[in-house]
C-alpha cells in the first residue's frame, strides 16, 4: 500500500495544473503581444508608406505660419514644409493655384501633418488668417490712443515714441495729410481697423492706416476746399472739429457749436472753452476748471489767448469734421449742456440767457453729484 498522502497528492496535482495554466496563459499573452507589436509596427510602416508623398488625416498639432508681403505660393509651400505642415511643396502649390493666384500676407492658423489639398484650402480661407480688431473711439487724444496700441498690439511706449519722432521728422512716412504739416493730433482717424500681424501691426504701419483713413474722409467731405471757403487752414478746421467732438455728442448740436465758434472768432471774442484748457493741462475726465487752472498760461488756454488753439485737442470723427466746415446758421455766442446724461444742450445769443441756462445746469449737477465731477 502506498505511503502517499492523498491530500498532499491532490494539492501537488492542483499546483502542477495551475502552473501549467499560468504558463499557457502567459504564452498566449506573449503571442498576442507579439502579434500586436507586429501589427502595430506593420501599421506604422503602412502609414509611412501611405504618407510617403503626402500626409493624410486632419493634422496633429496647431501651428502658425507667417506669410510675408510679396510671397508667392512657392514661398509658402517651402515654409509649410519647414514647419512640417505638408510634405511636397510642389503638390501644395498646384492645389493652391486652383484656389487663388497668390496668398494673402499675415499669420495663418494651421496644423502640422496636413494633406497638401487641405493646407491649400485652409490657406485661402480668411477664417484661418489671424486678425486683430483695433477700435479707436472718436474724440480720443493721442495720449489716450497710445495705451490702446500697447494693449491690443503688444507694442511698447518706446516703440510709439520712436514712431512719433520719425513722423515729426518726415510726415510723409505715414502719408500724413498735406494740410497737417507735422501735426499728428487730430489726423489719425478714429475707427475700427482690422489688422493682420505681423505685417501691419507695428506702430508706423498702424499710423499709416489711420492717416490714410483720415485722408479718405477728408476727401469725401471736401475738407480742404470747404475750410478755405471759411478762411481756415486744414489744421484750423480739424481744430474746430476736435472742439466740437469734445463739447457735444448729439448730431443736431455739432453744427451749432461750429457756428458759435465762428461767431466768437468774427466778433474777436475769446473762445473761453474748458476743454481746450484741460488739454493744455494734460487733464481729462473732468468738466470743471478751477480759477487756479484758468490762470495757468498755456497755448491752449482760450480764456487767456484769443483765437483757436494751435492744434486740435483730440482726434475727431466724421460727424464733427463735417460740422466744422458746414456750420449751422445762427447768431448764438454761447452754449450750455444742461444734462450730461442726455446731452441736452441749449444755445444762446445773450449773456443773460446763457447765465439762466448755467443755473439750470448747476441744479442738474446738484441732483447728480456722481456725474458732475
Amino acid at each position: 500500500m502506498s505511503n502517499t498522502n492523498p491530500v498532499s497528492w491532490i494539492a501537488s496535482e492542483s499546483s502542477r495544473r495551475a502552473k501549467s495554466a499560468v504558463a499557457v496563459t502567459l504564452s498566449f499573452a506573449i503571442l498576442l503581444g507579439g502579434m500586436a507589436f507586429v501589427s502595430w509596427t506593420g501599421y506604422g510602416y503602412y502609414m509611412n508608406w501611405r504618407q510617403r508623398d503626402d500626409y493624410i488625416g486632419q493634422g496633429v498639432q496647431p501651428v502658425q505660419v507667417v506669410v510675408a508681403d510679396g510671397d508667392g505660393w512657392a514661398n509658402v509651400g517651402d515654409a509649410l514644409v519647414a514647419q512640417d505642415v505638408i510634405k511636397d511643396p510642389s503638390l501644395f502649390e498646384k492645389e493652391a493655384l486652383k484656389l487663388a493666384d497668390g496668398p494673402n500676407p499675415g499669420t495663418w492658423n494651421l496644423m502640422t501633418h496636413l494633406p497638401a489639398k487641405t493646407a491649400a484650402k485652409l490657406m485661402t480661407d480668411p477664417a484661418n488668417r489671424v486678425v486683430i480688431r483695433l477700435t479707436i473711439p472718436e474724440g480720443r487724444r493721442l495720449a489716450d490712443i497710445y495705451p490702446i496700441l500697447v494693449k491690443e498690439l503688444g507694442v511698447t511706449q518706446e516703440d510709439i515714441d520712436a514712431a512719433v519722432a520719425k513722423v515729426k521728422a518726415d510726415p510723409g512716412v505715414i502719408g500724413l495729410n498735406a494740410g497737417a504739416g507735422s501735426v499728428l493730433e487730430g489726423f489719425l482717424f478714429p475707427d475700427t481697423y482690422f489688422l493682420y500681424p505681423p505685417i501691419d501691426t507695428d506702430v508706423i504701419s498702424v499710423f499709416k492706416v489711420m492717416a490714410a483713413r483720415f485722408n479718405e474722409v477728408a476727401t469725401e467731405l471736401d475738407l480742404k476746399n470747404k475750410a478755405k471757403a471759411l478762411g481756415l487752414t486744414v489744421v484750423q478746421a480739424v481744430t474746430v472739429a476736435s472742439i466740437i467732438e469734445a463739447e457735444v455728442f448729439r448730431d443736431e448740436d455739432r453744427p451749432k457749436v461750429a457756428r458759435v465758434i465762428f461767431n466768437r472768432l468774427e466778433q474777436k471774442m475769446k473762445l473761453q472753452m474748458d476743454t481746450t484748457v484741460n488739454y493744455g493741462l494734460n487733464r481729462s475726465g473732468s468738466i470743471h476748471v478751477t480759477e487756479a487752472e484758468l490762470s495757468k498760461d498755456t497755448p491752449y488756454n482760450t480764456y487767456m489767448h484769443a483765437g483757436l488753439p494751435p492744434t486740435p485737442i483730440d482726434n475727431p470723427g466724421k460727424a464733427a469734421l463735417q460740422a466744422a466746415v458746414n456750420p449751422a446758421k445762427g447768431t448764438w455766442l454761447y452754449w450750455t449742456t444742461v444734462n450730461l446724461e442726455t446731452g441736452e444742450t441749449r444755445f444762446e445769443t445773450t449773456w443773460e440767457e446763457h447765465e439762466a441756462n448755467v443755473d439750470v445746469f448747476r441744479a442738474w449737477c446738484a441732483a447728480h453729484p456722481d456725474v458732475c465731477q
